[in-house]
């Protein structure tokens, strides 16, 4: 029998954490993250994860599992995901929720990819960070554009360490098999409910949280990351936000400017997950802010068949 796995998606801000912790509670359930930099430590405030009483009252899984100097990979979330909803409905009998606005983690997850953890080419990265200094960084975003238009679409074109990457991805002979991977059924029974709002409510809910984070310490989040010898070359600290206010921290850039490039990063992160969450994607049952208990009880019918 397949797993029973419920599943909330939707774009960053949109209250995916809330409305997965009001289900948990109801359904005796335990939150799986699929959210790229959550697990990360050290990075609570920026990553927007869950507050500690949140934590507390209901196990989650896959956030702080990895230091920000690590590379977390898609394999690596595909591997532990499993685990954790073996877990939690295999061994504890609970109910398994997916809670993230990373796409690709999600898809790869509920469609059943199959992708092998592969090592970074050196000799490749080398020398494409050789031909972006040489060449220019749209020339490597054009290259990419032509082997795989989607990977393109996702990424932040002025971004050298994402797109150098997903270029040695695409063309490594390991990245062709992960950019296309083989599939199998994933055995879950899934409910995808999906949180969506308008775009320039959106993007208020986006702003509102970014100067609460600030408010809430983010800047000195950012340089005890920095003091502890992490910096912006390392993949975690290439989040929304931290390179802006590393960029503070070290002078270059006023606090107000700052933030007003990390709600302009957000609101376009926002629109590339829409890529991945498609308002006209028949999978997903999007929700306008209905009723709590509308929600409920449409988790219950689905429980229940």
């Amino acid at each position: 029998m397949a797993t029973k796995l419920l599943v909330i998606v939707g774009a960053t801000a949109v209250g995916k954490s809330a409305l997965g912790m009001q289900l948990a509670r109801a359904f005796d359930g335990e939150i799986v993250s699929a959210d790229s930099r959550q697990v990360y430590r050290m990075m609570d405030i920026g990553a927007a994860k869950p507050p500690p009483a949140d934590l507390s009252a209901v196990p989650h899984h896959l956030i702080d599992i990895a230091n920000p100097d690590e590379v977390y990979s898609l394999a690596l979330f595909l591997r532990d995901a499993r685990d954790a909803i073996h877990n939690i409905k295999g061994v504890r009998q609970r109910l398994p929720i997916l809670v993230g606005g990373t796409g690709q983690y999600v898809w790869a997850l509920l469609e059943g990819w199959q992708v092998s953890a592969s090592k970074p080419n050196a000799k490749l990265r080398a020398a494409l960070e050789a031909r972006a200094a040489a060449e220019g960084l749209q020339s490597l975003y054009a290259e990419l554009g032509r082997i795989d238009p989607q990977a393109a679409q996702r990424l932040d074109a002025k971004n050298p360490r994402r797109v150098i990457r997903a270029l040695e991805v695409a063309l490594s002979s390991e990245g062709k098999a992960a950019d296309h991977p083989r599939k199998i059924a994933p055995g879950y029974d899934a409910l995808i409910l999906g949180v969506r709002m308008e775009r320039a409510a959106l993007y208020r809910r986006i702003d509102e949280r970014v100067d609460e984070q600030i408010a809430a310490g983010w800047v000195d989040e950012t340089r005890a990351l920095l003091a502890a010898g992490y910096h912006a070359g390392h993949s975690a600290l290439s989040g929304l936000g931290y390179g802006e206010l590393t960029a503070h921290i070290e002078g270059t850039l006023p606090l107000a400017d700052a933030v007003e490039r990390i709600k302009f990063r957000t609101h376009r992160y926002a629109r590339q997950q829409h890529n991945w969450f498609r308002w006209d994607d028949e999978r997903i049952r999007w929700l306008d802010a209905p009723p709590l208990e509308q929600v409920k009880r449409e988790v219950a019918e689905w429980l229940a068949l």
